[in-house]
Parts: C-alpha cells; structure tokens; sequence
C-alpha cells in the first residue's frame, strides 16, 4: 500500500519579511532545503505567492473599474 504524500499548508510554512529596495515591507514564505517534505513545501509556497499575486490584481482591477473615467 502507498503511504499518502505529507500535506503541507502555506500556513505551516515560517514567513519571513524583509525589506524591499523600495523601502516597502515584503513577506515571504521561508523553505528549508533539507526538509524531507521539499517538493511540497514549495508546492505550497507556489500556490500561496499564487493566491496573493491574483488578489491583488482582482483588488486593482476593482479599484480601477471604481475610479471616475476622464
């Protein structure tokens, strides 16, 4: 019998923020290269960087789609 593969949430993952050149504060999901679990971790990294690039492109055509035309 085949053992499930580990299920890893992007919350289960350490986040890290740093400090973009522009002065702006960034969080970024931390992956620890001799985890066991690599391949999902960056899975989960992935889908997180993911969900967040596409919620702010949503919150941007919104915010666009709300601004009086000239």
């Amino acid at each position: 019998m085949a053992s499930q593969p580990p299920r890893v949430r992007p919350s289960d993952l350490p986040t890290k923020i740093v400090t973009a050149a522009d002065g702006s504060k960034v969080h970024m999901k931390v992956v620890q290269a001799e985890s066991p679990s690599l391949p999902y971790d960056l899975l989960a990294a992935f889908r997180s960087n993911v969900r967040r690039i596409k919620s702010d492109q949503k919150a941007q055509a919104r915010a666009s789609e709300d601004s009086p035309k000239p």
